[in-house]
């Protein structure tokens, strides 16, 4: 109801916008141009107007007296262009003039003025009259003006056009504000009903596009990107839940077989039966203890405890920790790190991080040595782990880094196949590169660390 509702309210926002939009063009650029043409033509009648008054009435005319009148006359018989002339008395009677008498409200002034001349029996119609009127040294008047009549019936009726015009625009911006919101809704409800069938009938489907891509099409990519990407997270979870079915299954039918033998066995159970099942419990403990932290890391959350750390302290305290391990299994864990590396990074997750590398290499490292080397660089920091054990196949590198990965190479030996994956949320999680590459022999992991701290 809301969607369906919301829509006409769009449309009609869109048509409105369009419309406003248009009109306001329109008004700026009609208007605009109307008052500047009328401005215009005043100022230029204006200025014919104080030069023929000063022509006739400057520090040193050409005509005085009788010799005015005589030109008034004759500039009045000439009759160009709807002159107007006014001669008169202080008194405003008329000595010579186009008009039979001194308009009432024609006033003295530097600056021309319109007198509207009203329809009587001087004349036919009402007339608009632009005039300039100043006293002479000698107490008469003189005026100087033009019949800008048919020039106000012209600017009127570009008015009208004007309005005709906003009338005409106001129809196209309805119009084209329709058809824009038709067109816009019109791919944005094509949108809505693809991810309505999605939803409703978990169909892989996806937004169609159109050619040249537009920021539509651009939005509809981005939308089947994150499309395929809920598609493969739901993938890799159902794997997930199979390989944890797959890889829990095993542990458990162990668990029940020594349970029943326990229970056929009467009231002694045997010591070595029980180790068994708590070693067998324990595996179970932590395959779930694996996946419950690489949940807890890829979400996030872990970001907001990061703090400049010492690398260097961390993998020093962890390759102690594990040199008794190294020395019991025959092998040499060799320290290469640099002192003073500092980062801004988690430092449990750092440390559980370099644990199941050295773990890693201590379980495929056969009869050679393992090497935990750390150094700062240019962007913050390079810790690596080798190996001189079997190696990963180049092809297998990445398959590596998944949940549960278990290649041919290490079925034989106990484990989940969650220590890289568990590695490798922690560098997504510090934005850091993780890289396996051939140690020729064995194995090299390196973690590149960009948030290198001075």
């Amino acid at each position: 109801m809301s969607q369906i509702e919301s829509r006409p309210r769009i449309r009609t926002r869109l048509t409105l916008a369009t419309t406003s939009l248009v009109l306001a063009v329109s008004a700026a650029v009609g208007g605009g141009l109307l008052v500047w043409t009328s401005e215009s033509t005043q100022n230029q009648l204006d200025q014919e107007l104080r030069l023929e008054l000063a022509d006739l009435t400057g520090p040193n005319p050409p005509h005085q007296g009788e010799a005015l009148s005589e030109e008034l006359g004759r500039r009045m018989g000439a009759q160009t262009g709807g002159s107007v002339y006014l001669y008169a008395e202080s008194s405003s009677r008329m000595i010579v003039g186009s008009w039979p008498r001194w308009p009432n409200e024609l006033r003295m002034s530097r600056e021309a003025q319109t007198v509207t001349l009203p329809q009587n029996r001087e004349f036919a119609v009402q007339r608009s009259i632009r005039i300039l009127a100043r006293d002479l040294p000698n107490g008469r008047r003189l005026a100087v003006g033009r019949d800008i009549t048919e020039r106000e019936r012209l600017r009127n009726s570009m008015a009208w056009a004007g309005g005709g015009a906003l009338a005409i625009a106001l129809l196209l911006g309805v119009g084209g504000g329709l058809a824009v919101s038709r067109s816009l809704l019109g791919r944005v409800e094509r949108m809505n009903e693809t991810i309505l069938r999605i939803l409703q009938s978990g169909r892989r489907e996806r937004v169609p596009t159109s050619a040249p891509p537009d920021e539509f099409d651009a939005l509809a990519d981005h939308f089947n990107q994150l499309l395929a990407e809920n598609e493969a997270l739901i993938d890799r979870m159902r794997e997930v839940t199979n390989e944890v079915a797959h890889d829990l299954r095993t542990p458990l039918a162990h668990v029940r077989t020594r349970i029943e033998a326990a229970l056929a066995a009467g009231t002694e159970v045997e010591s070595d039966l029980l180790v068994d099942l708590r070693h067998d419990v324990d595996r179970i403990l932590e395959t779930f203890n694996a996946l419950l932290r690489i949940a807890q890391i890829e979400t996030g959350r872990a970001r907001e405890e990061m703090q400049p750390v010492d690398l260097s302290q961390i993998a020093h305290d962890v390759c102690e920790l594990y040199e008794p391990a190294a020395e019991e299994a025959g092998l040499e864990l060799i320290q290469e790190i640099e002192a003073g590396v500092r980062v801004m990074g988690h430092t449990h997750l750092l440390a559980q991080a370099i644990t199941n590398l050295i773990e890693n290499a201590l379980k495929y490292a056969g009869q050679g040595a393992v090497t935990v080397s750390l150094e700062s660089t240019a962007e913050g920091a390079k810790l690596a782990v080798r190996d001189r054990g079997p190696g990963i196949a180049a092809a297998d590198r990445t398959r590596a880094l998944q949940r549960f990965a278990r290649l041919e190479a290490s079925r034989s030996q106990p484990g989940a196949g969650l220590g890289l994956s568990l590695v490798a949320a922690v560098a997504e999680l510090h934005e850091a590169t993780l890289l396996l590459e051939d140690a020729a022999p064995g194995l090299r992991v390196v973690i590149g660390l960009k948030s290198r701290l001075d």
